[in-house]
């Protein structure tokens, strides 16, 4: 016995030290350690410019602050949100929702499905992810938490982020969804499945868990085409802040209805890469979307294609070179793509906000691929209007007739081109050569009184945009009604006003 002393009492000092290392050790925090990546490059979200800024409550009492004219709404404009959680007493903001998707059941197209961030941190995620289902072309919505995310909702994250959704064959609904904690490490994607068009929803199924790393921006779409050899097969894109200071993005996909999902396939591992988006074009093919950052900070649009269901991608090809300036007070899209193919023709579309057309304002611009992604048309224009107003947080759907929309806010109605904002839908008819923008809004709304994300107002990274045979359904985030905890305040919604295109 007294031979193996030495040992024992080396493993009780080795016990000792890691114990007082576990106690002394500082809590660990999501918000900091993604301020230590932010420091060799990786990216999260847009910035703010300029960063620190308070909101601005007086706004709307101002007489500085001239509220722009209303239009009159039609029958079908529609509050899709009615704050589902009640205040707890933490810091999540209360009654506000960001951060809206939706998509429509390619077999059945009056029917619509939602989704959005639900009480909303300033320091990244939410109390709970919101799902709303229509079944009669948006006119009317059943909603409800998404359960097995959150806390909030019955599971054991600590909050939920970058909701998207997506119909699969036979009316199944897909829900992807981020999920973290603020206050441990393990984090990871995870896709929600409703067999029944969104009315009642399974428990979330992990496409990727880590504790190493930062799981970040998934997206979700399904195989609904009919000449494809893969129907029904379910892509999830996503992007992960590695231990090497790399930012690579990914997809994976499940075969077999959700249940489960292959292990990922790396894209583009150099740089700091963001905002996949996954989209089935004909035959199957599978094309992905994202925007890259380097090392001195510039952007570049990317897209790779897999003609074999998901398991083998052609090398990462550039679209465009990015020049985005950003919103002042307010988190946008920033650069983050959004991405449609035309179910017939199978051309690819992109749209972003870009400044290169009028300096330090954004616009939405747009390119198009009609041979599969191989070359693409120069930018151009989508967003019109003063070009000293700044249009943002654009959203991409091409209808079943070939018509390209694009939603996107603006604030060309507010005359100190800062808060006051308005939805727009810019339709083309000739394959996105030319647009004409409709004002959805029936008045501006003021963003001073949305969420507030890294400091600033914050609608969303993006926006819902969806279509059927001839009919566009966006969904946006307005401030449109006041608070029932505060009735001196607006609060951010989410609303929706079809458009039907002849």
């Amino acid at each position: 016995m007294k031979k193996h002393a030495p040992l024992v009492l080396a493993l009780l000092l080795v016990t000792l030290a890691a114990w007082a290392a576990g106690e002394n050790a500082p809590t660990f925090s999501r918000s900091r350690w993604i301020a230590e990546q932010r420091a060799w490059g990786a990216r999260f979200s847009a910035g703010v410019l300029p960063a620190d800024r308070e909101r601005l409550q007086e706004l709307v009492d101002s007489p500085g602050a001239q509220r722009p004219a209303r239009r009159q709404p039609a029958p079908h404009f529609t509050r899709i949100s009615n704050d589902l959680l009640a205040p707890d007493g933490g810091p999540a903001e209360p009654e506000t929702q960001a951060e809206p998707s939706v998509a429509v059941d390619p077999q059945q197209d009056n029917h619509l499905l939602a989704g959005y961030q639900e009480n909303r941190f300033d320091t990244g995620g939410a109390r709970a992810l919101a799902y709303a289902v229509s079944r009669d072309s948006a006119r009317d919505w059943s909603e409800g938490l998404v359960p097995g995310l959150t806390l909030a909702s019955g599971g054991s994250h600590e909050r939920a982020s970058d909701p998207w959704v997506a119909f699969g064959p036979g009316g199944r609904a897909y829900f992807s969804s981020l999920l973290f904690n603020e206050t441990s490490r393990p984090n990871g994607v995870y896709v929600s499945v409703s067999a029944n068009g969104g009315t009642t929803w399974g428990e979330p199924v992990a496409v990727h868990t880590t504790s190493a790393e930062l799981d970040d921006k998934d997206s979700v779409v399904v195989d609904n085409r009919s000449d494809s050899p893969f129907r029904g097969r379910v892509y999830v894109g996503w992007d992960t802040v590695t231990t090497d200071q790399q930012q690579p993005v990914r997809i994976a996909y499940s075969a077999d209805g959700g249940a489960s999902y292959t292990p990922f396939v790396t894209l583009l591992a150099r740089g700091a890469n963001i905002g996949v988006i996954p989209l089935v074009g004909p035959g199957g093919v599978v094309h992905a979307i994202w925007v890259r950052f380097n090392s001195n900070d510039a952007a570049t649009l990317m897209t790779a294609r897999s003609e074999d269901g998901g398991d083998n991608w052609t090398a990462p090809a550039i679209i465009a070179q990015l020049h985005t300036a950003g919103v002042p007070d307010s988190r946008t899209a920033d650069g983050l793509p959004s991405a449609a193919i035309d179910p017939r023709t199978g051309d690819l579309y992109v749209v972003w906000q870009d400044d290169r057309f009028s300096p330090g304002v954004d616009q939405v611009l747009l390119s198009r691929s009609s041979d599969g992604g191989d070359t693409w048309s120069e930018p151009h224009l989508v967003s019109d209007g003063p070009l000293d107003a700044p249009n943002f947080t654009p959203a991409l759907a091409v209808n079943g007739n070939g018509v390209v929309g694009v939603a996107y806010y603006s604030l060309r109605n507010d005359p100190g081109r800062h808060t006051f904002a308005d939805e727009y839908l810019a339709v083309s008819r000739d394959r996105g050569q030319h647009f004409a923008s409709t004002r959805m809004s029936p008045l501006a709304w003021d963003v001073g009184f949305a969420a507030v994300a890294d400091g600033g107002f914050f609608l969303g990274d993006y926006q819902g945009l969806a279509a059927n045979r001839k009919t566009f359904f966006p969904v946006w985030i307005a401030t449109f009604l006041r608070s029932r905890i505060d009735s001196s305040r607006p609060e951010p919604d989410a609303f929706t006003w079809p458009l039907q295109v002849r």
